[in-house]
């Protein structure tokens, strides 16, 4: 089954957020198990774990060690439809093992110069991990945690996505906005599905866009195994 990896060397760029919100997603809409591999040493996704409203066919694993991340994605890809594992924000063993591993690799970034490149340098890993394995392994940039609004995204953010589109470094078309919602799903446990309407806003939103994310995923992942 897939393997989707966030990899980042920089942290700070809501990894582990869109991990979430992907993996929650993917659990709602196939019906089927999945597992998130929490490889961060602060275990945020442990720790999400532990509030009320997980999905039932959700499990997430802690795995903080070098060695152990190839027998946990190995033996998570048995029995689940996806797994998807948030790596550590640095360059390690663990991260370059788990890549290798992946069926998508996802970079997330922010619209800032340092962001983007420190997202260069993880898809050079990615691209180097392929070639010593042999085979392609697909990635995708996701700008995250940009402006709701089209209208006021910076130039910056726009100079930087021509620059990676120049560049040949392939994103994806939907973007994760900054909303308020994605970070109550840590504060208050469950998914956006379960999420209070009335107390978090623009919750509605933030269902449509990560709806759009993870249907985006399954879009990528469908076309790669077809070639």
């Amino acid at each position: 089954m897939p393997v989707i990896s966030f990899v980042s060397p920089k942290g700070g760029v809501g990894k582990t957020t869109a991990a979430l919100i992907l993996a929650t997603e993917l659990a709602a809409k196939v019906g089927q198990q999945i597992t998130l591999i929490d490889a961060d040493p602060n275990l945020p996704l442990s720790k999400w774990s532990l509030r009320p409203g997980m999905p039932s066919n959700m499990e997430v694993i802690a795995d903080t060690g070098e060695a152990t991340i190839v027998d946990s994605i190995a033996e998570s890809r048995e029995r689940s439809a996806f797994v998807i594992v948030d790596l550590e924000g640095v360059a390690s063993g663990r991260v370059t093992n788990a890549v290798a591993m992946s069926d998508l690799a996802i970079v997330p970034i922010q619209a800032s110069l340092l962001d983007a490149e420190q997202a260069a340098r993880a898809v050079s890993l990615i691209r180097t991990t392929a070639r010593a394995r042999g085979r392609e392994i697909p990635y995708r940039i996701l700008f995250n945690r940009v402006g709701a609004s089209a209208r006021i995204r910076t130039r910056n953010f726009k100079s930087i996505a021509t620059s990676m589109d120049e560049a040949g470094i392939v994103a994806f078309e939907t973007q994760l906005a900054d909303r308020e919602a994605y970070r109550s799903m840590f504060s208050h446990g469950g998914t956006l599905q379960s999420l209070d309407t009335a107390t978090v806003t623009t919750i509605v939103a933030a269902r449509a866009n990560a709806e759009q994310f993870a249907l985006e995923v399954i879009d990528v992942l469908r076309a790669e195994k077809a070639k």
